[in-house]
């Protein structure tokens, strides 16, 4: 697929009612800049990540030549269009016996909360440590229908360009059999070829938007492939999903992490940790794999009426693990930080059988006191 048969191809999305999104440069004379950011996410954006203009986001794909598949990593992960910050599963309403006698003990909900009007949603340019990351979302929530049912609806398209090498700590390289342990629809495998306008020894482009931008194209979904020949493209090659993790072949980094935390205890490493962290939470809302939230009622002003909503929450805060009456399962800032590592590199991999890190390092940029996630788990792998 050349690089306008992919602009055309995000043409025939938005012309086929779908909202595209994708990485964008977030330059400031970008028309779209901080459209798609919240309030929420914003205050929770790194102070230090240089130049805006070095800088992608995930947006509204509103011009097909906007769409950015190079090295750099999005800022924020694709995590909101998975898990949203903030969803109302059901409202309810007491029905009061004097009012109505033959509905008397019965409330009014609602099964999935506006799913008749929910919008399809295109998610172009999704790196393979983004992708690892919605294998986790699909195990974890496996059986969650409000989450299934916004999975469906989502189209996923993937690309091979990975992050650069300073963020991609498990040094991750794409490889064609990787793609069966990937969940997408679509994948872009990218290389390059020499412009037509070059002399044929003249090295290969690497200009986003230049005629030398070629993509060799996978489906992973009976939705992708039928997307595509409904677009009129049919080269492409299908991959049979064969889940999150290779049979047989184990992780040994992992492996190592794990055996390393569950019984090789150091608490010099978390009480020294604890020291520099402020429990702003940053990385927990940066971080793709971390999908941890909380469940709320809300009342409304009309008597006997409300919501259930499930939000992001943070092991970070304080409240996160305060149960009656006003106990606490994680008492010190040490604590938290064990848990959150604990979490990703031993229950998640003795639960799934992955890690639940990418190894994106969006943790380490967006931390005001500078805790890099490699330099911890080098210090893990070397605790006695």
């Amino acid at each position: 697929m050349t690089q306008r048969e992919l602009e055309k191809f995000i043409v025939y999305l938005q012309r086929e009612n779908w909202l595209v999104f994708g990485p964008v440069e977030s330059g400031e004379n970008s028309e779209n800049e901080e459209k798609e950011i919240s309030p929420f996410i914003a205050a929770h954006q790194s102070e230090n990540t240089g130049s805006k203009s070095k800088n992608v986001s995930v947006e509204q794909i509103l011009r097909p030549g906007d769409l950015v598949l190079d090295e750099r990593l999005p800022v924020f992960p694709f995590k909101r269009f998975f898990i949203p910050e903030c969803e109302k599963l059901f409202e309810f309403q007491k029905v009061y016996p004097e009012r109505s006698p033959a509905a008397a003990g019965r409330s009014r909900g609602a099964d999935l909360h506006e799913t008749k009007n929910a919008q399809k949603i295109a998610i172009l340019g999704i790196n393979l440590l983004d992708l690892k990351a919605v294998n986790l979302y699909d195990q974890v929530f496996e059986k969650d229908p409000y989450y299934q049912f916004r999975r469906h609806r989502l189209l996923v398209v993937g690309h091979s360009i990975l992050p650069e090498i300073e963020n991609n700590i498990f040094e991750e390289k794409f490889e064609e059999d990787v793609l069966e342990h990937l969940p997408f629809d679509i994948f872009l495998a990218n290389y390059n070829a020499p412009s037509p306008r070059a002399p044929r020894d003249s090295p290969p482009l690497n200009l986003r938007g230049g005629l030398g931008e070629l993509y060799k194209v996978f489906t992973g979904s009976i939705k992708g492939q039928r997307i595509l020949e409904h677009f009129g493209y049919k080269d492409y090659t299908h991959i049979q999903f064969s889940g999150p993790a290779r049979e047989g072949d184990s992780d040994q980094q992992m492996n190592s992490l794990r055996e390393k935390l569950k019984n090789h205890h150091n608490p010099q490493i978390w009480e020294a940790l604890g020291q520099r962290c402020l429990e702003c939470g940053k990385c927990a809302i940066s971080c793709p794999t971390c999908f941890c939230f909380r469940i709320d009622n809300q009342v409304y002003l009309k008597k006997g009426s409300g919501a259930r909503t499930r939000c992001w929450d943070d092991c970070f805060f304080q409240e996160f693990s305060e149960v009656a009456p006003g106990h606490k399962f994680l008492n010190s800032t040490a604590e938290r930080i064990h848990f959150w590592y604990y979490h990703k590199f031993a229950r998640i991999p003795d639960e799934f059988g992955f890690m639940g890190c990418v190894g994106c390092h969006r943790c380490a940029k967006v931390c005001p006191v500078d805790i890099n996630i490699e330099e911890v788990l080098k210090e893990i792998k070397e605790s006695q």
